[in-house]
């Protein structure tokens, strides 16, 4: 088997099973299965904040989750009030942050904007969502 940091790779089918856990309240048949609680990415901030207003323009969008997500469906698009895209098309998840997603933007004008993102969480569920913020000068 292959080792990684001192830890052994095991296929699926040689994972460990559940043992039973002493107690007198426990029959002899019950096994003691912890379920594993895996929750949908949740938005826990923004860059420009939602509904926030931004003096000047900005280079880049950002977005934070409460866990890190996975690379393959990771996605933010900024869209201007006329419906143009005005990103860069180069959203990227953060290596040293995977909970944090950014994305480059075109010099943006004064006006509103909306955010739309998606985000495969640690559970497999796909969220998306958008949030709006205003460009004054």
């Amino acid at each position: 088997m292959a080792r990684a940091s001192g830890a052994e790779t095991l296929p699926n089918d040689r994972l460990p099973h559940f043992e039973r856990l002493p107690g007198p309240a426990q029959e002899p048949s019950q096994k003691a299965e912890r379920p594993i609680l895996l929750a949908h990415a949740i938005v826990v901030r923004t860059s420009p904040a939602q509904d926030g207003v931004a003096a000047g323009s900005i280079g880049k969008v950002d977005v934070w989750y409460d866990a890190g997500i996975r690379d393959a469906f990771a996605a933010l698009a900024v869209i201007s009030a006329s419906g143009e895209r005005v990103d860069k098309r180069d959203a990227a998840i953060d290596r040293a942050d995977p909970a944090h997603v950014s994305v480059s933007v075109n010099p943006l004008g004064p006006g509103k904007y909306t955010v739309r993102y998606r985000a495969l969480s640690a559970d497999g569920h796909l969220v998306s969502g958008a949030w709006d913020f205003e460009v004054r000068p």
